[in-house]
């Protein structure tokens, strides 16, 4: 005890309270702005891989409407279901399992119609653009 007192007693305390303290609080915030500057990148990439997969599953599904279904088609028919699998969401997932469910009955009209709205309006959500009313234009 008295050898801790010792080495306390030669401590100058103002020199630590000028240096020390401030030293502490730059080191803790160094770390803090680190972290949040992480979270802040990580949640940018999370929002870049969700809008560049459901944009290019949009794209499939558009560009599959109102054609004849050929190997190709029907190749990015399965993308555009993995993709929504992986970053639809609940909604989409749902409206894509009726879709697909509508390819197992013969000589039966799929619509595209539903999910392609509900895909843009996700779409457009995610870029604060203004939000559109209507159906989605098919060619």
């Amino acid at each position: 005890m008295h050898s801790i007192y010792q080495f306390t007693s030669g401590i100058d305390w103002r020199l630590v309270a000028t240096v020390g303290i401030p030293a502490t609080i730059i080191i803790v915030s160094w770390f803090l702005v680190h972290r949040l500057n992480a979270r802040r990148d990580l949640a940018s990439r999370k929002r870049e891989a969700l809008l560049k997969a459901l944009e290019a599953a949009y794209m499939r599904l558009a560009n599959s409407s109102n054609r004849p279904l050929t190997d190709k088609l029907m190749d990015e028919l399965e993308m555009f279901v993995s993709e929504l699998q992986l970053y639809g969401t609940p909604r989409q997932i749902q409206l894509m399992a009726e879709i697909v469910e509508g390819f197992k009955t013969p000589n039966n009209r799929v619509s595209y119609d539903e999910i392609l709205a509900d895909l843009r309006d996700s779409i457009r959500k995610e870029l604060n653009l203004e939000p559109v009313s209507g159906e989605v234009a098919e060619v």
